[in-house]
């Protein structure tokens, strides 16, 4: 997602001990997990090496998540096979699908609604435990239960603010971004800049940007562009902004009504693999996006970046100025890619690194 900025150190994120987990495993243990933390990794599920075709010994698990999700009948479950880094990046997470695919089946055949499983493969791309070692590997073969909920009125209300912005002419606002950094002890910092944007359909923009560290102004009239920065939440501006947000969304949720700059928003959370997103739109005749959230999974300390969106008008609210660049100073023209280490939303002593 456009806006989706973090930094972290590059660390690995290992939260579970090389104690057997087969032994720790209870029924009672899974349906608690999944009923508090909405998550729980199940390693009983045993395969042959290199197959997706279950082991003869992991019927009882099979029973047990069937019988849990009898017991929860609002359940929707996402089953996400793993594997430890044994063989191809490729390979792995293709077996590992399959592998989630064949889960999928069996309790398919034991009377749970398709319909309230998903299935996906993370491979090797997402371990709890270092690949160096037996024991690592057998904690990050795994198959991860995650409870979802599937609010189709979520999906309403973001379509229809989709919807609303596709069909404007013109849109201007200002906005208050934040963007949190990880630091290697773990301190949330939080980098703070306003601005503003004004577009006009099909191929007009002229934004701005200020921060701690650098001013920073954009305009698009059509045939040259000042320099290649993204817009902040582009992808609200899109005209296909429903496709472009909901795309690898398996979890919605419709939060109820919350209060932005003193108007009441329809509140409304999604999850995807990388990212979770919170969105709140205005209620009433003009549903304008008012605040976005993105909380990175994938960074240790799970940093956010949002926009908080005030000053909003629509069609003939929207001045209109002049699109052309003016240079009043005398600048001289430079390549746009001698400037990519000094406009971005991070100065210099700040480094960007990797994932959990």
């Amino acid at each position: 997602m456009a806006g989706a900025l973090v930094a972290a150190t590059n660390v690995p994120c290992w939260s579970q001990s090389g104690a057997d987990p087969v032994k720790q495993y209870s029924r009672e243990s899974m349906q608690q997990a999944l009923q508090t933390r909405e998550q729980y990794d199940v390693h009983g599920l045993s395969f042959d090496t290199g197959q997706s075709t279950l082991q003869s010994g992991a019927k009882p698990l099979l029973d047990d998540i069937a019988a849990a999700l009898k017991n929860f009948p609002d359940w929707s479950l996402r089953i996400v096979g793993h594997t430890d880094a044994s063989g191809s990046a490729e390979s792995n997470e293709r077996l590992s699908l399959e592998r989630a695919n064949a889960i999928k089946a069996a309790l398919v055949e034991r009377g749970i609604d398709a319909g309230k499983l998903l299935t996906s493969g993370a491979g090797q791309s997402r371990p709890i435990a270092s690949n160096e070692t037996n024991e690592g590997k057998a904690l990050n073969r795994r198959v991860e239960l995650m409870r979802f909920t599937n609010s189709a009125e979520a999906k309403k209300l973001l379509k229809a603010m989709s919807d609303y912005l596709a069909a404007q002419k013109a849109i201007s606002f200002a906005y208050d971004a934040n963007l949190q950094v990880v630091t290697n002890s773990d301190q949330k910092l939080g980098l703070a800049s306003s601005g503003t944007v004004t577009l006009s359909r099909p191929d007009k923009v002229h934004t701005t940007r200020s921060g701690g560290f650098v001013d920073v102004e954009s305009l698009f009239d059509g045939k040259t562009l000042t320099h290649g920065l993204p817009l902040p939440a582009a992808d609200l501006l899109l005209t296909n902004a429903y496709d472009e947000l909901i795309q690898g969304v398996y979890d919605s949720k419709d939060l109820g009504s919350g209060v932005i700059n003193g108007a009441e928003c329809d509140s409304l959370a999604f999850r995807k693999d990388d990212v979770d997103f919170q969105i709140w739109v205005a209620q009433g005749a003009q549903p304008h996006p008012c605040r976005l959230v993105i909380t990175s999974r994938l960074v240790k300390g799970g940093p956010e970046y949002s926009v908080q969106i005030r000053d909003w008008k629509s069609g003939d609210g929207v001045t209109l100025g002049d699109f052309s660049f003016k240079n009043p100073t005398d600048a001289e023209k430079i390549d746009v890619n001698d400037l990519k280490g000094t406009l971005g939303e991070l100065p210099e002593n700040f480094v960007g690194g990797g994932g959990k």
